[in-house]
C-alpha cells in the first residue's frame, strides 16, 4: 500500500478517515430506545463536527434482524427501537463538494455479536485482501458469495457487493456528490457477477451476508492502480470493519 496518493485520490481518503470518525462519533451515541429515525437524525447532527456540509447519500439506519439491510426502497422507521442485544446496521456518505466518504458497520447493541457479523466483516476483509489489478470486478462479486457459503450463509442480494466510488469529473461535475451517487446504480458501476473489466480505481465494497433471519454488512473503500492499492481512511487493512 502507498502513502502518497495522487489527486483527488487524497481527498478521498481525508474524507473516508473523516467519515470513519463520524461513525465511531454516532456509535458512542447510541442509547437503547432510540428508532432508526433517531438514529438519522443524530447522524445529521454530527455533519458538520467532522467537516462536511452535505450527503453523497442520506444515512441508512436498520434495526433489528435484517440490520444487513438490502433492499432499495429503505425509509428509517418510527416503530423499530434499539434494544440491548439486537442487530444494528449504520451506513453514512457523509461529504463536501470535492470529495465524499461511504463507510458501515453492523454491531450488537449491548451484547455479543452473533456469527453472522463476524463473517459479514471477514468477508468484506477477504474481499479487500482479493481485489487488485489482475482480478477483475464481477470475480470480486463471486469471491464475497463464495465467502458467504463457505460460512453456510448467504449473500442477501444476489446483485451486487459494492459499487463504483466517483471522483468529480465530466457530467458528474453537475449536481455533485448526488450525481455520482445517482450514477452508482448504473450497471456499469456495480460490484456485479457480469462485470468483466479489471479492477482499477475506487470501490465501495459491501458484501451483505444473511444467516437464518439474521443479517448483517460492513462497507469500506479500496483504491486500486496498476500495483498500487490502499483501503481509503485506514493505516493498514487490519483495520478493516474495525469502529
Amino acid at each position: 500500500m502507498t502513502t502518497e496518493l495522487p489527486d483527488p485520490i487524497r481527498g478521498f481518503d481525508d474524507a473516508q478517515r473523516r467519515a470513519i470518525a463520524m461513525l465511531k462519533d454516532v456509535r458512542g451515541r447510541l442509547e437503547a430506545g432510540m428508532s432508526e429515525r433517531d438514529v438519522v437524525e443524530l447522524a445529521e447532527t454530527r455533519l458538520d463536527a467532522h467537516g462536511f456540509d452535505r450527503w453523497y447519500h442520506p444515512p441508512e439506519v436498520r434495526i433489528g434482524p435484517d440490520a444487513g439491510g438490502g433492499s432499495l426502497l429503505y425509509r428509517p422507521s418510527t416503530k423499530k427501537k434499539l434494544e440491548p442485544g439486537g442487530l444494528i446496521g449504520i451506513d453514512i456518505g457523509p461529504a463536501t463538494a470535492e470529495a465524499y466518504g461511504d463507510i458501515g458497520f453492523t454491531l450488537c447493541f449491548g451484547g455479543d455479536e452473533p456469527k453472522v457479523v463476524k463473517v459479514a466483516r471477514d468477508d468484506l476483509r477477504a474481499c479487500c485482501g482479493y481485489a487488485s489489478r489482475w482480478k477483475t470486478v464481477g470475480e470480486i462479486f463471486v469471491f464475497a458469495r463464495a465467502w458467504a457459503v463457505n460460512n453456510r450463509m448467504t449473500l442477501v442480494s444476489e446483485g451486487a457487493v459494492g459499487h463504483r466510488i466517483l471522483p468529480k469529473e465530466g457530467l458528474l461535475a453537475t449536481g455533485f456528490p448526488r450525481s455520482a451517487h445517482l450514477a452508482t446504480f448504473l450497471p456499469k458501476n456495480r460490484i456485479s457477477m457480469l462485470q468483466p473489466v479489471r479492477m482499477k480505481g475506487m470501490f465501495a465494497i459491501r458484501p451483505a451476508v444473511k444467516h437464518g433471519e439474521l443479517s448483517a454488512a460492513f462497507e469500506e473503500i479500496i483504491w486500486i492502480q496498476d500495483e498500487q492499492r490502499k483501503v481509503l481512511g485506514r493505516e493498514d487493512e487490519a483495520q478493516i470493519g474495525v469502529f
